[in-house]
């Protein structure tokens, strides 16, 4: 599966290698022992990219006040 350049500045590495593993399934099944790892480590790039992102919000407010 290709991911576009915009799509991939979107998504974190392991979410990037997870759904080129992956792709759209048209029917459920269980992940592999190593897709459930990249699924872990997306949801932990998605936690850090998301405290960053607050982090510098709270700071611009605090500058603002």
């Amino acid at each position: 599966m290709n991911v576009s350049k915009e799509e991939n500045t979107r998504l974190t590495p392991s979410t990037v290698k997870l759904k080129r593993l992956i792709g759209t399934s048209p029917a459920p099944r269980m992940l592999t022992p190593y897709e459930i790892k990249l699924l872990r480590q997306a949801a932990k790039e998605v936690a850090e990219v998301t405290e960053e992102v607050l982090a510098e919000k709270d700071s611009s407010k605090e500058e603002g006040c």
